[in-house]
């Protein structure tokens, strides 16, 4: 079974073996051969850093079509994996004031059909959401400067910034990835 990783980002790499892994060991019986991953470098069409729930759900679901049509041919891929990570706003009950969500999207195609699943969204607080809208700076640019680290997208992300690594960014993409494969599996009520 060949699942391909729309992302060369170790990070979302490791959140694909590790979901895949959790429904392997749930459904053994449905996985009849040995479980290979391809990954490649696969467009969103939609901007760096999206900013918006639908531009987020875009960039999943762009990045499991590319996915799958680019190694279709020259692969037989089972399940093509896009993911997806961004920031929108929700407005507050008393709606003077918005809330940015950090949240990720995976979008699961198998050449026939696919699923969309997230993970946990966390608010952002006001000094890393501001530059994001008010300066159109990307979060990782962001949560780099303010964690005083490097390449946190690549690591624990903001996600394990901000919680202090009790949820990485590997492991909200994770989440999401096995909300979207489940579908797939769970023949009971899909």
């Amino acid at each position: 079974m060949i699942f391909a990783i729309g992302s060369e980002n170790q990070a979302k790499q490791k959140a694909c073996h590790q979901a895949v892994k959790k429904v392997q060991l749930k459904y053994p019986e449905l996985f009849l051969s040995n479980v290979e991953f391809i990954a490649i470098k696969a467009q969103s069409s939609v901007s760096d850093m999206p900013l918006t729930q639908n531009e987020i759900l875009n960039g999943a679901r762009n990045r499991a079509f590319f996915t799958y049509k680019n190694l279709k041919e020259n692969n037989p891929v089972d399940f093509a994996i896009g993911m997806e990570g961004g920031v929108y706003l929700t407005k507050e009950i008393d709606q003077k004031s918005d809330q940015a969500i950090l949240q990720n999207w995976v979008y699961i195609y198998n050449g026939q059909k696919g699923y969309f699943g997230c993970s946990a969204g966390i608010p952002l607080p006001l000094s890393i959401s501001r530059p994001l809208f008010e300066e159109n700076i990307e979060l990782a640019e962001v949560i780099d400067k303010a964690a005083g680290k490097e390449d946190v997208r690549s690591k624990n992300g903001a996600f394990g910034i901000l919680t202090n690594d009790l949820y990485t960014r590997s492991d909200a993409f994770e989440q999401a990835v096995i909300n979207a494969l489940i579908p797939f599996f769970n023949t009971n009520y899909y």
